[in-house]
């Protein structure tokens, strides 16, 4: 990703305006990667002198290729455990200490397939696990070479975990036992949870870049589709939802086209910033 400069350009002018984009459903599927439309448009951002950044649950070390070679310029990641401003980590939040191994322990116990994403790596143990998740492990670590390693070489931080328990039953009890350290996002939809360090959300990471930059609450702008999306769209001026995001989501914020229809585009033309 690009670094960014918030002094002022050569004419007095300072930065425009600042857009965060969710990932997943938002600026990438797998099914469709980042479509050309989008693209075009956060081309077209950086060119009329605005910034975008992304805002996901991924970790720090997970974005996908074609989302790296666009022209962001830092972020918050992890659902904000991570977060940047151009190249200033300005939050790299964890638990730690010899907790985070009866943490893991707790999943175990549960029978709870899961990934930790930390800032440097993610890690995981797939063994004893279903083959269904061990797959998803060998698919992960195959695409982001480099960037997996066993549980058996973390060091004693964990800032998020992506768990998949096999017993939808048992989601109140996983997250009791673990509401000390994490806040938990369930999700209708999906079949995973998102584990992460308590007070930590990318609406935490977003007000965390509007202090670091000096930008004004409105004239900042958030793109998402899922529920760990909300922190972001309620941090921002003005909240954007993709198409295809939950009903709930589409009665209370401002929404686009899904992402197989040029949603991002449509809806920045439509707000003026391209």
């Amino acid at each position: 990703m690009d670094s960014y400069d918030n002094s002022a350009d050569s004419k007095g002018e300072t930065m425009g305006k600042l857009i965060f984009f969710d990932v997943d459903g938002t600026l990438f599927r797998h099914d469709c990667l980042v479509p050309e439309s989008t693209v075009r448009s956060i081309n077209e951002l950086e060119k009329n002198g605005h910034t975008a950044m992304v805002c996901t649950g991924r970790g720090a070390c997970t974005l996908p290729s074609q989302v790296e070679a666009l022209p962001l310029h830092g972020g918050v990641r992890g659902c904000g455990t991570f977060v940047e401003a151009g190249e200033k980590v300005l939050t790299d939040a964890g638990v730690e200490g010899p907790v985070v191994y009866d943490i893991l322990d707790i999943l175990r116990s549960f029978s709870c397939p899961f990934f930790v994403e930390n800032s440097d790596y993610f890690y995981s143990d797939p063994s004893g696990m279903p083959e269904s998740f061990q797959k998803i492990i060998r698919g992960m670590s195959q695409k982001y070479i480099g960037h997996y390693r066993p549980v058996s070489d973390m060091p004693p931080k964990i800032a998020k975990i992506t768990a998949y328990p096999q017993n939808r039953d048992t989601l109140p009890d996983i997250i009791d036992k673990l509401s000390p350290w994490f806040d938990i996002i369930t999700h209708d939809e999906y079949a995973y949870i998102e584990i992460v360090t308590k007070g930590c959300s990318k609406g935490t990471g977003v007000l965390k870049i509007m202090e670091e930059l000096g930008v004004l609450r409105e004239d900042t702008y958030g793109f998402g589709d899922s529920k760990n999306d909300i922190p972001m769209l309620d941090a921002v001026g003005t909240g954007i939802v993709m198409g295809d995001a939950p009903d709930d989501l589409k009665s209370k914020y401002m929404s686009t086209d899904s992402i197989y229809k040029d949603g991002i585009e449509k809806a920045l033309i439509r707000l003026g910033l391209i």
